[in-house]
């Protein structure tokens, strides 16, 4: 009798709380896991992540060490005419490093360094010439895999702006094996 009474309990509290889920915030579940849901809204970060894929990510809350090959979620800065929505980008340079593209095989440099990039899509690293540029402190350069279509510091960068990000812009480092 005290089991049934204890199995009626937990079943009880296992579908109020699905339930619940259904109805809590979701900044407020963020807040509580430490973790957020993007959806990739372009072609951009092909073969990576596919234009609707849902990801989950570490929320940064200011707190993000910039890594190269880190995939992120970022707000683009104002120079870039920011949409009001995040981007989803791979960082590529990180505060110091030296950025150009290309060497005589195509591939990116950093630090002077040819980078292998297995992801990107395209047999060249970038069709955009560019560098070397110097990324200042506190800010990053990113790219998609998807070279061909990412808008991304590269583009800006050729535009006109210094084509970085602020490192407070990331707002979550993406665990590409979670898309879904």
């Amino acid at each position: 009798m005290v089991f049934r009474g204890l199995y009626i309990l937990i079943v009880s509290l296992v579908v109020v709380g699905a339930s619940a889920c259904s109805v809590i915030p979701q900044p407020l579940i963020s807040k509580m896991t430490g973790k957020e849901s993007y959806r990739e809204p372009s072609e951009a970060m092909m073969p990576t992540l596919k234009m609707g894929d849902v990801v989950t990510g570490r929320v940064t809350d200011g707190t993000y060490v910039p890594k190269a090959g880190d995939v992120i979620a970022f707000l683009p800065p104002e120079s870039w005419g920011g949409s009001g929505g995040y981007m989803i980008k791979r960082v590529i340079g990180v505060p110091g490093s030296t950025v150009g593209c290309c060497d005589l095989r195509h591939r990116m440099v950093v630090d002077g360094k040819p980078v292998d990039e297995p992801y990107v899509t395209n047999e060249r690293a970038s069709n955009l010439t560019f560098g070397p540029v110097v990324i200042p402190e506190g800010r990053i350069w990113v790219q998609g895999d998807n070279r061909d279509v990412s808008r991304d510091s590269r583009g800006h960068h050729r535009a006109g702006a210094d084509g970085t990000v602020p490192v407070s812009n990331v707002i979550g480092v993406i665990d590409v094996s979670t898309a879904r």
